[in-house]
């Protein structure tokens, strides 16, 4: 008989892709559902969907009542509430049930971008400086600009735009206000890298496999910071989003890719990440690496996050696919030795400088 797997994520409709006036990332939740779906059912898996609404309440009732042999986990949180990703994970844990991707653990120390900063130099992974930012925070700002201004608690490029890269206080007041009435969030304020940035993809659970680095490739303005923003990803027609392309593997020598692929795999095994993160680099204008953002249970649907990884790899998308169910098995059959990398928890909405 046919393992029952049931796919869960955010209700397309009400879910936070919409309810922001960001509508066209439906389409990337939609597409990574479909695509899921259609491998599964190629590998011979029984499937099953399931759209996730608030209130959390609700959510667990419906997720209780699956019987399904797995979970492949596409839930990223609900609007307004990120701590409903990990929340989910850690329900999922509590019921006994099998499912895809990273622990609770992993998630929820990813939810804050402060945490996570803390944590990357906590392991001496090298990261930009920073500071948590709210209204009224710019007397107690002692960053270098140009800063980027970005959501704590938000993911998939959402609050950013070129006005996030601010070059003065008056511009960073701004942004931060706008952080703050668009998200209701406190914001990471991060010294902008000017350099090249890159995307490893990286797949295991102790054994990990590096997919080939990917760069951001940006044919912008003058005027217009390189930046991989919201409209980019989504709003096609956007002069960020023609201006935005993906080189893969990317045009690096034997050097810098090595570097790249440790700095991916440090931060990989320091926040105890499993099945599969993508992990966001920047070089600093001394040509210095720097990891920028950690993203477990990162994008994978046929035409995004996943395409230009597997294709560089001649891997296909069921394999991919079939990996991760693997990873998933693979990691609630087998204990994990100890993590030499303890996570950092503990940050509090306050200015916490890096």
């Amino acid at each position: 008989m046919s393992e029952r797997v049931a796919i869960i994520y955010n209700d397309p409709i009400i879910g936070k892709y919409h309810t922001i006036g960001e509508g066209s990332a439906v389409e990337g939740v939609t597409d990574s559902v479909m695509a899921v779906s259609q491998a599964l059912n190629q590998l011979g898996y029984e499937v099953f969907t399931l759209a996730l609404t608030p209130p959390l309440s609700v959510a667990e009732e419906e997720l209780g009542k699956l019987d399904v042999d797995i979970v492949f986990n596409l839930f990223e949180g609900f609007d307004g509430w990120p701590e409903s990703e990990a929340a989910i994970a850690m329900y999922l844990e509590n019921l006994g049930v099998c499912f895809t991707g990273c622990s609770s653990k992993a998630l929820r120390i990813c939810e804050n971008k402060a945490a996570v900063k803390k944590s990357l130099r906590s392991y001496g992974i090298p990261t930009p400086d920073w500071q948590v930012g709210y209204p009224g925070c710019s007397g107690k700002v002692s960053l270098k600009f140009p800063c980027i201004v970005k959501p704590l608690g938000e993911h998939a490029s959402h609050g950013l735009s070129a006005k996030s890269v601010v070059n003065d206080f008056q511009a960073l007041r701004k942004q931060v206000e706008f952080v703050w009435q668009t998200y209701q969030r406190h914001s990471l304020i991060e010294e902008f890298l000017p350099g090249r940035e890159f995307r490893g993809l990286v797949i295991g659970n102790w054994h990990l496999k590096v997919f080939p680095i990917e760069e951001i490739i940006y044919n912008l303005p003058p005027d217009k910071p390189k930046l991989l923003t919201y409209s980019a990803k989504w709003v096609q027609g956007d002069e960020y989003f023609t201006g935005t392309s993906e080189q893969c593997p990317a045009n690096i020598d034997a050097t810098l890719k090595n570097e790249i692929e440790e700095l991916v795999k440090d931060s990989f095994k320091a926040f105890g990440c499993r099945g599969y993160t993508s992990i966001d680099l920047r070089q600093n204008n001394k040509g210095e690496l720097m990891v920028i953002d950690v993203n477990p249970n990162s994008d994978i649907s046929i035409s995004g996050g996943a395409r230009f990884p597997l294709e560089a790899a001649g891997s296909t998308y069921i394999s991919f696919i079939e990996d991760i169910l693997y990873l998933a098995k693979e990691s609630r059959g087998r204990k994990k030795s100890k993590n030499k990398y303890p996570l950092v928890e503990g940050v509090q909405p306050s200015v916490v400088s890096g």
